[in-house]
């Protein structure tokens, strides 16, 4: 009895292995780049298990780099009829869809496949498929104009001479992202960068970054702080937030000190912080950095950072540091640990502005960080 219970058993599970083995030759087929042969590899191994929803997106996605997109729609098609909640499926019907021209169905797959948490919004949103219809009709209902999100709020009212200054950042991004924050127009020089604190929290696909830069009022002003948002990978954009306004009053009997520029790059921790919370150090344009251990502190050349980093995930800190706005190369030091830390690049542009996105709102009324896609009708998923 067991060996006829063993014989049936190769038998039922030889169609597997076959669909494995095509499989296999399919996918190295498709990194190849020879997508024909990845087509032919797919089909059979489709006839091994023709009830496998991956495996039709498979053949789907072969046929797709091999130029025939509306193959790979129609196929995609068939197989949602029998496996409606395959969101991947959704997923890449959308981007099909896209490319084929029906930008209405499209929308509505990709609003489907959010829904079944196939990817979040935001890395829809960096998905090439998708750059090119950011901020357009109909899919402005369905993922954010950008791929990345900011919203700053300033100090509310003026502020007096010797006061701390805090401006809130609010960041919101597929985790996936890099994010630098950039000072793209001159300042008066009233401000004295402090501290940079972030927090940070991953959910759902969707990380949400919160920095509080903590300035020092060392003179009378008023300005408009414009912040830009630059996303350095996997795309480079520069999404501008709306501009916050300072105001910086002086008594009567204040003696004026010399003005001081801001940095033309926010060094954000989050971005900085190694994920094992190792110590590192590099450069940001004129402003040199470390961050690592928070029961550490680091010094540059023996000096210790005039700004302080701080990387709280969830509440707790992770990580921390600090930041030498102007200052030459130099060995960073904490602990036991050092690296030497390289001066700007001679004639090196002070601020190289990216590629801006696409025209959409600065700000447009997002609940940040709680975006989510909405249904027909506007009513949220």
């Amino acid at each position: 009895m067991i060996l006829l219970f063993l014989a049936c058993a190769d038998e039922q599970l030889a169609p597997l292995k076959t669909a494995l083995d095509a499989y296999t030759r399919g996918k190295a087929a498709l990194d190849a780049g020879h997508p024909d042969e990845a087509i032919e590899a797919f089909a059979a191994a489709r006839k091994g298990d023709p009830e496998s929803p991956v495996l039709a997106l498979w053949e789907a996605r072969a046929r797709a780099e091999g130029g025939d997109v509306a193959a790979a729609e129609a196929l995609a098609t068939d197989v949602l009829r029998e496996h409606p909640d395959a969101g991947l499926v959704w997923y890449n019907r959308a981007a099909w869809r896209v490319r084929l021209g029906h930008p209405d169905a499209a929308a509505e797959d990709l609003r489907r496949a959010i829904t079944l948490g196939a990817a979040s919004p935001y890395q829809a949103a960096i998905d090439p498929d998708f750059l090119p219809v950011l901020g357009t009709e109909p899919f402005a209902a369905v993922l954010p104009p950008t791929p990345a999100l900011i919203q700053v709020v300033g100090p509310a009212g003026s502020v007096f001479v010797g006061s701390d200054v805090v401006v809130e950042v609010t960041m919101a991004s597929a985790p996936e992202v890099g994010l630098e924050l950039e000072r793209p127009a001159a300042t008066p020089g009233c401000l004295r960068l402090e501290s940079v604190v972030e927090e940070t929290h991953l959910e759902a696909g969707v990380q949400s970054r919160r920095a509080d830069l903590h300035f020092r009022a060392i003179g009378p002003c008023t300005f408009d702080l414009a912040l830009t948002l630059r996303t350095t990978t996997p795309v480079d954009r520069s999404i501008p937030a709306a501009p916050v306004a300072i105001a910086v009053e002086a008594p009567s009997t204040w003696d004026p000190s010399l003005p001081e520029e801001l940095p033309t790059v926010f060094p954000l921790p989050g971005t900085l912080a190694t994920p094992d919370g190792a110590w590192a150090a590099g450069r940001l344009a004129e402003v040199a950095w470390a961050i690592g251990r928070a029961d550490e502190a680091p010094t540059l050349a023996g000096e210790s950072p005039p700004v302080r980093l701080e990387l709280r995930v969830d509440g707790t800190t992770r990580a921390a540091g600090g930041a030498w706005p102007g200052r030459p190369a130099g060995p960073v030091k904490a602990g036991d640990w050092s690296v030497e830390v390289p001066a700007p690049a001679p004639g090196a542009p002070v601020y190289t502005p990216a590629p801006t996105a696409p025209a959409a709102p600065v700000n447009p009324g997002l609940d940040l960080p709680k975006y989510r896609p909405r249904g027909p009708g506007g009513a949220p998923t």
